[in-house]
């Protein structure tokens, strides 16, 4: 019995040495992506003298929100084939199936109903920096305004799909369930926003719930890019409507 015992024991660490092997690549790629980001949002702020909010204009927070998700797309691009010595489709960058599509489409206005209701009957509040960046938002006009808008309604979406269930969710499909997987990554997607405020966690929290249960259906970033995409523009579509009333777009 001690003899089975201790080749028990010896088969359940070496499963565990194994799935921590397997994760492991995956981690380094995370924080290579997210440390890499932030030191390159924090050389770009340096260059344009911008030390808080109250240094912001509309000129700033476009050069900011392209640095920062163009240095995570090159990042994660070249981590991949670096890091994991993998195929761009390791991390979900593949084309769905239609029915996918179609499921990204209803999974981006399904989410952005609810957030709404939720952030409305609970009454919870942003941040004052998230409010402050939207004000900033509004106040920008003709190419600049176009340009956020591209870049914090479409191209910020699909770099965060990439980030966060292509390789976050990748690496604990490794180690876990994809039920875990699902959740976890909606957690620390939550957790990436929580400068946001209440509201911007709660939605966020819901939205990776959802963006991870279509990755795992479909294995592609794609359909959860588009509910990403869906999303953002609903929750933008007040300062939309506003800069398109007093003519800035």
């Amino acid at each position: 019995m001690p003899a089975l015992a201790s080749q028990s024991t010896v088969s359940t660490r070496s499963g565990v040495g194994k799935r921590l092997q397997g994760v492991a690549p995956w981690l380094a790629l995370v924080l290579f992506v997210l440390m890499g980001g932030e030191l390159v949002i924090a050389y770009v702020e340096s260059l344009l003298g911008v030390h808080g909010l109250a240094d912001m204009t509309p000129q700033a927070l476009l050069a900011i929100g392209a640095a920062r998700y163009a240095a995570g797309l090159c990042l994660a691009l070249f981590g991949v084939y670096a890091i994991l010595q993998a195929p761009p489709s390791s991390i979900g960058l593949r084309l769905p199936k239609v029915a996918g599509l179609a499921l990204g489409v209803a999974g981006g206005v399904a989410t952005s109903l609810i957030v709404t209701l939720l952030v409305r009957e609970l009454r919870l509040q942003s941040s004052y920096n998230l409010q402050y960046e939207h004000y900033i938002l509004s106040h920008a006009t003709g190419l600049i305004a176009a340009a956020l808008f591209l870049v914090f309604l479409v191209f910020g979406p699909i770099v965060e799909e990439i980030v966060f269930r292509g390789i976050v969710m990748g690496g604990l499909i490794n180690v876990t369930n994809g039920v875990v997987a699902v959740v976890v990554s909606a957690v620390i997607f939550a957790g990436i926003h929580a400068a946001g405020g209440v509201a911007q966690i709660t939605g966020a929290f819901t939205l990776g719930l959802v963006l991870g249960w279509l990755y795992l259906r479909t294995r592609s970033i794609v359909p959860s890019s588009v509910a990403h995409i869906i999303f953002n523009a609903v929750a933008f579509y007040p300062i939309i409507l506003y800069m398109l009333r007093a003519n800035r777009l």
